[in-house]
């Protein structure tokens, strides 16, 4: 007999959230509506009462998660555990994050990246991954900020082929300085394997922007940070991005990278705010209440929502997605409106398959109570067990 399956709770219509229901069928959305269901769902679903039911997060720049360091050749259960924790903090999808990393890493990696996705297929039940997001190697070495120096690579042809065939076809953004010289081949190297250049890391002006992104879709990486202001002469990649340039805008919503009155303005903009994504660069120890820890090759110590160097310098995030959403929720600095944007719709647009709940797209979803809390995460519309270790079908 075919699982068929459903929820009832508050669900957005687009202006605010009204009481309606979700029905499934294997691990899919089937049916939806507002008000009552019909009569032969009801016996089949769970009464979430005053909840908010909202997609689940898609993150697309997420380094590591509790413990676990993605790009740093974990095993097995250490990827498991990494996309089973992400779950339970309401990130459904994201893209795994990678610093600048040598070709051979990334070969040796490949292999145990593709067992992971094989357990995914037979049943286990954590945050889908369905590729990676690499900030590099094509960046501006004096933009790297905390990024690793060794691998950061000239762009070219060759090293653009090399790049994507060294990650297997897992790689689906690769933050990148579209004013250095080769970028234009490296960058039609990339469109042709479906990876998106991402914006990030350099000193491009707003011409350079203009050029990449004649050849294909393109995104920005961490909206605000390394890379140059918008200025009356030269509006950069910020100004781009406002003209509409960019399709998918990446922004760390922490309240540190960017500050609050910035990320307003921005999200109420009416041109780049639906284009916003909101990323959460969290790091290996994010959710976790480490004060020193090592990352990408470097010791950052805890200040508040992000990671530091020994300079001082931002070296990304350690609070979850939905922690920084909350509390941009709470303070007023974003609607909801913009959050189930931000975090829903426009990653899910980029990465696929998943950031919605029309029919047919995987029953991801959250429910979140009055004051903001998660009340539970379902993956395929299966609960996400709020305790213990991963789950497997």
């Amino acid at each position: 007999m075919t699982q068929s399956l459903g929820v009832r709770g508050r669900f957005w219509d687009g202006r605010e959230f009204r009481s309606g229901w979700l029905h499934w069928r294997e691990g899919r959305v089937a049916e939806s509506g507002f008000g009552e269901p019909p009569g032969e769902f009801r016996g089949q679903l769970q009464d979430l009462g005053d909840c908010r039911l909202v997609p689940g997060l898609v993150d697309t720049l997420v380094h590591g998660f509790a413990g676990v360091d993605a790009g740093e050749e974990p095993d097995l259960e250490a990827l498991q555990h990494f996309s089973f924790e992400l779950a339970r903090s309401g990130v459904t999808t994201a893209l795994a994050g990678f610093y600048p990393t040598p070709l051979t890493r990334l070969r040796r990696v490949v292999p145990v990246w593709n067992r992971f996705r094989e357990t995914v297929d037979r049943g286990f039940r954590g945050c889908r991954i369905p590729g990676w997001h690499m900030e590099g190697p094509f960046i501006h070495p004096e933009m790297r900020g905390a990024l690793p120096f060794q691998a950061i690579t000239p762009p070219s042809r060759q090293a653009a082929e090399a790049l994507v065939q060294a990650c297997g076809g897992w790689l689906r953004l690769s933050t990148f300085a579209p004013e250095l010289e080769g970028m234009e081949e490296a960058a039609a190297v990339l469109f042709q394997h479906q990876v998106v250049p991402s914006i990030g890391h350099s000193k491009a002006g707003f011409d350079h922007c203009r050029r990449l992104a004649a050849g294909g879709p393109v995104a920005q990486t961490h909206l605000g940070n390394r890379i140059l202001p918008l200025a009356a002469r030269e509006p950069g990649p910020q100004g781009f991005a406002m003209a509409g340039g960019t399709q998918w805008v990446g922004v760390i919503p922490d309240g540190v990278h960017v500050r609050t009155e910035t990320l307003k303005l921005w999200s109420d903009h009416p041109v780049l705010g639906p284009r916003l994504m909101y990323q959460s660069d969290a790091l290996s120890h994010a959710g976790l209440p480490a004060q020193k820890f090592l990352a990408g090759g470097q010791w950052l110590h805890r200040d508040g929502a992000v990671a530091r160097d020994a300079d001082g310098g931002l070296g990304g995030g350690l609070d979850s997605l939905w922690t920084s959403l909350s509390w941009r929720l709470s303070e007023g600095s974003l609607s909801w409106s913009q959050v189930l944007q931000g975090a829903c719709f426009t990653p899910g647009n980029l990465v696929g398959d998943c950031g919605t709940l029309e029919v047919g797209m995987p029953a991801d979803f959250l429910a979140v109570e009055d004051d903001l809390s998660l009340a539970g995460v379902w993956l395929g519309g299966r609960p996400v067990p709020r305790a213990g270790g991963p789950a497997r079908a």
